[in-house]
Protein backbone atom coordinates (compact mmCIF):
# COMPACT_ATOMS: atom_id res chain seq x y z
CA UNK A 1 0.00 0.00 0.00
CA UNK A 2 1.24 3.39 -1.38
CA UNK A 3 1.45 5.95 1.52
CA UNK A 4 -0.77 9.08 0.55
CA UNK A 5 2.39 11.88 1.78
CA UNK A 6 5.99 12.37 1.10
CA UNK A 7 8.00 13.19 3.89
CA UNK A 8 10.36 15.99 4.14
CA UNK A 9 13.14 16.62 6.44
CA UNK A 10 15.63 19.43 7.22
CA UNK A 11 19.20 18.51 8.04
CA UNK A 12 21.19 20.73 9.97
CA UNK A 13 24.45 18.88 10.99
CA UNK A 14 27.47 20.41 9.74
CA UNK A 15 29.36 23.93 9.26
CA UNK A 16 29.33 27.46 9.70
CA UNK A 17 26.76 27.73 6.52
CA UNK A 18 24.45 25.61 8.21
CA UNK A 19 22.28 26.08 11.28
CA UNK A 20 24.11 23.14 13.19
CA UNK A 21 21.20 21.79 15.63
CA UNK A 22 22.11 18.05 14.36
CA UNK A 23 24.81 16.27 15.26
CA UNK A 24 23.78 12.73 13.96
CA UNK A 25 22.25 10.97 10.96
CA UNK A 26 18.91 11.74 12.75
CA UNK A 27 16.66 11.99 9.50
CA UNK A 28 13.71 9.92 10.16
CA UNK A 29 14.37 6.56 7.91
CA UNK A 30 10.45 7.36 6.35
CA UNK A 31 11.63 9.97 4.81
CA UNK A 32 11.71 11.14 1.03
CA UNK A 33 13.51 14.08 0.68
CA UNK A 34 17.01 15.07 3.30
CA UNK A 35 16.97 19.24 2.86
CA UNK A 36 20.91 20.43 4.07
CA UNK A 37 20.17 23.76 5.74
CA UNK A 38 21.09 26.43 4.88
CA UNK A 39 23.58 28.18 2.49
CA UNK A 40 23.43 31.57 2.14
CA UNK A 41 24.00 34.21 -0.36
CA UNK A 42 27.23 36.51 -0.83
CA UNK A 43 26.82 40.33 -2.21
CA UNK A 44 27.93 39.04 -5.49
CA UNK A 45 24.65 36.41 -5.86
CA UNK A 46 27.01 33.34 -5.37
CA UNK A 47 26.57 30.29 -2.64
CA UNK A 48 29.39 29.38 -0.44
CA UNK A 49 29.18 25.61 0.61
CA UNK A 50 31.06 24.39 3.78
CA UNK A 51 32.51 21.22 1.54
CA UNK A 52 34.85 20.61 4.40
CA UNK A 53 32.11 19.96 6.79
CA UNK A 54 30.22 18.20 3.94
CA UNK A 55 28.51 14.67 5.07
CA UNK A 56 29.62 13.05 2.20
CA UNK A 57 28.92 9.49 3.40
CA UNK A 58 25.66 10.45 5.29
CA UNK A 59 24.54 11.91 2.04
CA UNK A 60 25.33 8.58 0.06
CA UNK A 61 23.41 6.36 2.19
CA UNK A 62 20.50 8.71 2.17
CA UNK A 63 20.25 8.55 -1.45
CA UNK A 64 21.63 4.62 -1.46
CA UNK A 65 18.39 4.56 0.27
CA UNK A 66 16.01 6.31 -1.96
CA UNK A 67 15.84 9.50 -0.76
CA UNK A 68 16.43 12.47 -2.33
CA UNK A 69 19.14 15.20 -0.84
CA UNK A 70 18.83 18.96 -1.95
CA UNK A 71 20.63 21.82 -0.56
CA UNK A 72 18.77 24.71 0.68
CA UNK A 73 19.29 28.13 0.40
CA UNK A 74 18.21 31.25 2.20
CA UNK A 75 15.88 30.74 5.31
CA UNK A 76 14.91 33.33 7.90
CA UNK A 77 18.69 34.81 7.83
CA UNK A 78 18.88 34.72 3.93
CA UNK A 79 19.64 37.53 1.86
CA UNK A 80 17.49 37.32 -1.35
CA UNK A 81 18.40 40.97 -2.43
CA UNK A 82 21.90 39.96 -3.20
CA UNK A 83 20.87 37.41 -5.45
CA UNK A 84 17.68 39.59 -7.34
CA UNK A 85 20.24 42.97 -7.20
CA UNK A 86 21.32 42.58 -11.00
CA UNK A 87 21.14 39.91 -13.87
CA UNK A 88 25.17 39.60 -13.28
CA UNK A 89 23.86 38.49 -9.47
CA UNK A 90 21.45 36.16 -10.77
CA UNK A 91 23.96 34.42 -12.98
CA UNK A 92 26.44 34.14 -10.71
CA UNK A 93 24.01 33.21 -8.53
CA UNK A 94 22.85 30.28 -10.97
CA UNK A 95 26.23 28.88 -12.03
CA UNK A 96 27.38 28.45 -8.15
CA UNK A 97 24.08 26.52 -6.94
CA UNK A 98 24.25 24.56 -9.98
CA UNK A 99 28.15 23.68 -9.68
CA UNK A 100 27.35 23.06 -5.61
CA UNK A 101 24.23 20.75 -7.00
CA UNK A 102 27.01 18.84 -9.72
CA UNK A 103 30.20 18.59 -7.40
CA UNK A 104 28.09 17.09 -4.46
CA UNK A 105 25.64 15.02 -6.51
CA UNK A 106 22.81 16.25 -5.19
CA UNK A 107 19.51 15.95 -6.31
CA UNK A 108 17.99 19.38 -6.24
CA UNK A 109 17.71 22.53 -4.32
CA UNK A 110 15.59 24.30 -1.79
CA UNK A 111 14.28 27.85 -2.13
CA UNK A 112 13.62 29.19 0.88
CA UNK A 113 12.89 33.15 -0.34
CA UNK A 114 11.54 34.48 2.60
CA UNK A 115 11.81 38.02 2.01
CA UNK A 116 13.13 40.22 -0.83
CA UNK A 117 12.60 43.14 -2.35
CA UNK A 118 12.55 42.48 -6.11
CA UNK A 119 9.73 42.35 -8.50
CA UNK A 120 8.02 38.91 -8.81
CA UNK A 121 9.05 39.44 -12.75
CA UNK A 122 12.53 39.26 -11.11
CA UNK A 123 12.27 36.20 -9.01
CA UNK A 124 10.31 33.87 -11.39
CA UNK A 125 12.95 34.90 -14.09
CA UNK A 126 15.83 33.75 -11.88
CA UNK A 127 13.66 30.84 -10.57
CA UNK A 128 13.80 29.74 -14.69
CA UNK A 129 17.20 30.35 -15.57
CA UNK A 130 17.74 28.30 -12.56
CA UNK A 131 15.85 25.77 -13.86
CA UNK A 132 17.26 25.39 -17.30
CA UNK A 133 20.36 25.62 -15.70
CA UNK A 134 19.70 22.62 -13.65
CA UNK A 135 18.05 20.06 -16.18
CA UNK A 136 16.33 17.41 -14.56
CA UNK A 137 17.16 18.48 -11.49
CA UNK A 138 14.44 19.48 -8.78
CA UNK A 139 13.43 22.88 -7.34
CA UNK A 140 11.61 23.17 -4.29
CA UNK A 141 10.26 27.14 -3.80
CA UNK A 142 8.74 27.86 -0.40
CA UNK A 143 7.86 31.16 1.71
Amino acid sequence: HASAFELSVFYCGFGGDFCGQSTTDDVHPGASFVILAFVNTNSDGSVTFDSANHPYDLVQNWQNSGKKVFVSVGGQNGNWNYVFASQSNIDTFVSSLVNIVNTYGLDGVDLDIESYQATPRTVANAIIQLKAALGTKLIIVSP
